[in-house]
């Protein structure tokens, strides 16, 4: 397989912070298309996802790194911060909740850096249930957007930003089966030109999605491979 199909590796990659490890001799290749990372709270996935994106740096005083992280062939501590975070996008759940500090104008100016037409997108805000929102036109706070209303505007975003690389930390965990169902549809669809990882602590709710699943705990790999393997070794 050509290398472009793995956007993103890690080559013996190590994380250990106050002297504590949390990612432990790491090699794995994520490929083109749907990624699920699955492991318990405190097994490194965040510390992975945002290695990527080179955030752990900004996080932590005292940590120290061996091995490579590769983003599109290309090792990250080579590449300029600007270039890393317009290719590669990591959301968390303090992302949804920083988002209640704005109204919908507010926010579309800071992630887009322009300001749009409403009647430009009013067919697509419509479709993902965004315009019935915006009781205030785009004067709405952020506030009164449920968590799946606000992955859809982010979703919105990322149609505009085109991303290649999209890091969701956690994020879709906490939504009800109904609106997964939805925000996952969407992901689908916009699979074939972006490379999604999607973080979970529930594997079940996302087996049915994944092209890759990789099982992580206290650190290591424990599991990489199709999710069908996986259940057939259950």
């Amino acid at each position: 397989m050509k290398s472009e199909k793995f956007p993103i590796r890690f080559e013996n990659f190590s994380i250990s912070v106050d002297g504590k490890s949390v990612l432990e001799n790491i090699t794995l290749s994520f490929v083109e298309g749907m990624n699920v990372l699955y492991g318990p709270r405190g097994s490194g996935k965040s510390f992975l996802l945002r290695s990527i994106v080179k955030l752990n740096v900004e996080i932590f005083n005292e940590i120290s790194r061996s091995g490579s992280v590769y983003l599109f062939d290309q090792n990250v501590e080579d590449l300029d911060d600007i270039y890393v975070r317009k290719n590669a996008l990591y959301l968390d759940t303090s992302f949804i909740d920083a988002m209640n500090r704005y109204t919908f104008d507010e926010f579309l100016k800071l992630a887009l850096k322009r300001k749009i037409s409403l009647e430009d997108f009013s067919e697509k805000l419509d479709d993902l249930g965004i315009l019935r929102m915006l009781i205030r036109g785009q004067k709405t706070p952020l506030s009164v957007f449920s968590p799946a209303e606000k992955i859809s505007l982010l979703l919105f975003i990322l149609e505009q930003k085109k991303p290649r690389v999209i890091l969701m930390d956690c994020l879709l965990d906490h939504l009800d089966d109904e609106n997964l169902e939805k925000i996952m549809d969407m992901f689908l669809k916009m699979k074939e030109e972006r490379t999604f990882v999607i973080s979970t602590r529930i594997l079940q709710r996302f087996l049915y999605i994944a092209d890759l699943l990789v099982i992580l705990n206290n650190g290591k790999i424990n599991y990489v491979g199709s999710p069908k393997d996986f259940v057939l070794k259950m």
